[in-house]
């Protein structure tokens, strides 16, 4: 049975961090702006009957596309960084984060969105699995901008689902145990399974 929340504060706009692979992608981490939470679908299976049709529930989830607004440097490192991420998925065979045999950075990373709470701390995590990205926004450059304006670009990711994970309301962290987890090459991982106790 639901229960009303005993937290009433309203989620700021501000009050997130975007966490990625640091060791690979460590610009898109420190550069990110904003982040759109992606919606998700499930069409419904019609049935007729009679002059009606009735609706059954689906049985595919389809996800809408990460995105994410970056602020440019002057080195253009944070651009740099997703333009290489993409060449390096299609000019390469895809390589994971497992793979001990690559040099190169995997095709594809997870992308964490901590939410956070009025007071700064770490309220629930939404994390993005198997992330890889599918553009680049455009660049507006301008001679005649008035005052100082910093260029941001967007760029957008696709992936295969999101898991919402929950705090322990007790201690504050966010519950896991392990799970085993097939990836898409077909090898299996433990990985962390949450259970959100609100």
């Amino acid at each position: 049975m639901a229960t009303l929340t005993t937290n009433i504060n309203y989620l700021q706009a501000t009050s997130f961090k975007l966490l990625v692979d640091r060791k690979h992608y460590p610009n898109l981490e420190f550069f990110c702006q904003s982040v759109s939470h992606p919606g998700m679908t499930m069409s419904a299976v019609e049935t007729p009957f009679r002059k009606t049709a009735i609706p059954l529930p689906g049985d595919t989830l389809v996800f809408g596309e990460l995105s994410c607004q970056l602020i440019l440097d002057e080195d253009m490192n944070s651009y740099t960084e997703m333009f290489n991420w993409m060449r390096r998925n299609l000019d390469n065979i895809n390589s994971t984060s497992l793979d001990r045999t690559s040099r190169d950075a995997p095709s594809y990373a997870d992308i964490t969105l901590s939410i956070l709470s009025s007071h700064n701390n770490q309220t629930r995590q939404i994390r993005y699995i198997d992330c890889i990205p599918t553009s680049i926004g455009d660049i507006q450059f301008e001679s005649t901008s008035a005052g100082t304006e910093y260029l941001t670009f967007a760029a957008q990711f696709r992936f295969i689902y999101f898991e919402l994970l929950g705090k322990n309301a007790s201690t504050g962290s966010i519950n896991a145990s392990l799970k085993e987890r097939t990836l898409q090459d077909g090898s299996t991982i433990l990985e962390p399974t949450i259970y959100d106790s609100a």
